[in-house]
């Protein structure tokens, strides 16, 4: 398979074999070609002449969604495909039909789809509305609606990083499924940024660079280190760097904050320091820091940015107090995709020429050379952030804020969608606006991620701080067990 768009090669004679009953791990950085490549076999891109399909040695016609069902493929793309308004039992029947003809029987059509839920040993309750549940329980029903006609036999499911937003306690109830659809006879395609998940599930990995096929290799026998160097073409440089010492006042200072989630959090945050925030979801970690720079209601508590008090529910002060905000959803509350990448990057802070007009060359000239130290691809300020790749457009958003100069950052999921090499480059920017004397404040559900930039990490459990660690104390396991644990422990570090 071959595509080509105005400027630019996306895909260069693309080929993927996929065996009957294997999870095939699809690989690749961002702007690779590996949405190129799934969004042809969906239907949604036509392909250059000459790209040829097959299952089973039938042909099909690549860029027909029709055709690819028919074909037996299903597709989990990365936002699922749900309506949360609806109940479990109507987005089961989204794209296909109710069991029962005729009326449509509420009871019969719950019982019928609860008997699906439990034929793949997924504890969901049918009647539920889809609004009400996780993301991981949201994810398993896109998987099962996928599957409901009997994938196992010798169908193909695609899933587009369905990991992505789910914290790694939750990964555990998607491998199973995945296995489950393995083992029943069905393939799995499986696109990937965390690499463990790899080596946790595939039986083979193929790997994309600059739209081409770097290679196909049994995972048996493979290291990280192997993984790494086929998908960015050289080994990658150790990411646990040496902090910049901490400065001795409070840069931001929240206390006895409530809201959403939260029922009580206090934390310091000082110059050139690195804090992180864990937690399982529902502990309150995804509230804090939409709770901090106010674009959630906060009950109580205050915040101050180097002693000035910062008012609840005013995100413009909080950017006039030097605060600035990396969400974890960028495409619907971080950016604008429709506009360029240019007015993205320059909407907190419009540079102007004298007299207060706009010079478009000049703040083209200063997002250009913004985007070149985050090696933001393709680096053109008139493309529409909306056409960038998922980890590109993080990349082009955190560059809004270290423009600013900002001196608290908080970021919500940072690398989330990014691939390893972009991680690098990310976690080296973090250390980087610290070093010169910034406070930042990372969410995350990655633990590896925040034991790699963090000086501490704050782990959250029902609502309030269960423990600190730091140092020696501070390693994966020991946050993903007090992010569960029910002790009373509250310190374990320094």
């Amino acid at each position: 398979m071959s595509k080509t768009f105005p400027g630019q090669v996306a895909l260069d004679a693309a080929s993927l074999t996929v065996a009957p009953g294997e999870v095939h791990a699809l690989l690749g950085q961002n702007g690779s070609g590996k949405s190129t490549l799934i969004k042809i076999l969906a239907g949604y891109h036509q392909p250059d002449p000459g790209a040829v399909a097959a299952r089973d040695g039938v042909e099909f016609h690549l860029g027909s969604a029709a055709a690819a069902h028919a074909a037996g493929i299903r597709f989990i793309h990365q936002d699922l495909g749900l309506i949360p308004e609806l109940s479990v039992t109507d987005n089961l029947a989204l794209g296909g039909r109710y069991r029962g003809w005729g009326w449509v029987d509420d009871r019969r059509e719950t019982a019928a789809a609860q008997g699906l839920l439990d034929q793949w040993g997924v504890e969901i309750d049918a009647s539920a509305l889809l609004g009400s549940l996780g993301q991981a329980d949201r994810t398993m029903v896109a998987i099962v609606r996928a599957v409901r006609d009997g994938l196992e036999r010798a169908g193909i499911l695609v899933l587009d990083e369905p990991s992505a937003t789910l914290p790694p306690h939750e990964f555990e109830h998607l491998s199973r499924l995945v296995r489950d659809v393995r083992d029943r006879g069905g393939s799995v395609v499986y696109v990937t940024h965390r690499l463990g998940e790899v080596f946790q599930l595939a039986d083979t990995v193929t790997v994309l660079r600059d739209g081409r096929v770097i290679g196909s290799r049994p995972v048996a026998g493979m290291d990280h280190d192997d993984l790494v160097t086929m998908i960015i073409g050289r080994t990658l440089e150790n990411v646990h760097s040496v902090p910049a010492e901490p400065g001795d006042g409070a840069m931001l200072m929240a206390e006895e904050i409530s809201g959403d989630a939260v029922t009580s959090l206090t934390l310091q945050l000082r110059e050139r320091e690195v804090v992180g925030i864990a937690g399982l979801t529902g502990s309150g970690r995804e509230s804090v820091a939409d709770l901090i720079f106010g674009t959630r209601e906060r009950l109580s508590g205050t915040v101050r940015v180097e002693g000035r008090d910062v008012r609840a529910g005013r995100p413009a002060e909080s950017i006039a107090h030097g605060m600035a905000l990396l969400p974890a959803d960028r495409k619907a509350v971080g950016s604008i995709p429709a506009l360029t990448v240019r007015e993205n990057v320059t909407l907190p802070a419009i540079p102007a020429r004298r007299g207060g007009w706009l010079s478009i060359r000049a703040e083209r000239r200063d997002v250009r050379e913004w985007l070149d130290r985050l090696s933001v691809v393709p680096r053109d300020p008139e493309r529409a952030l909306a056409n960038l790749s998922g980890g590109n457009q993080q990349r082009a958003l955190i560059t809004r804020w270290l423009r600013c100069e900002s001196k608290v950052f908080l970021m919500d999921e940072p690398t989330q969608g990014v691939d390893i090499g972009a991680k690098v480059e990310i976690y080296r920017a973090i250390r980087d606006a610290a070093s010169g004397g910034a406070g930042i404040l990372v969410v995350s559900t990655d633990n590896d991620e925040l034991v790699a930039i963090c000086d501490r990490v704050i782990v959250m459990r029902d609502g309030e701080t269960a423990a600190t660690l730091s140092g020696g104390h501070l390693t994966s396991e020991a946050i993903l067990e007090l992010s569960m644990d029910r002790t009373d422990l509250k310190d374990t570090g320094s």
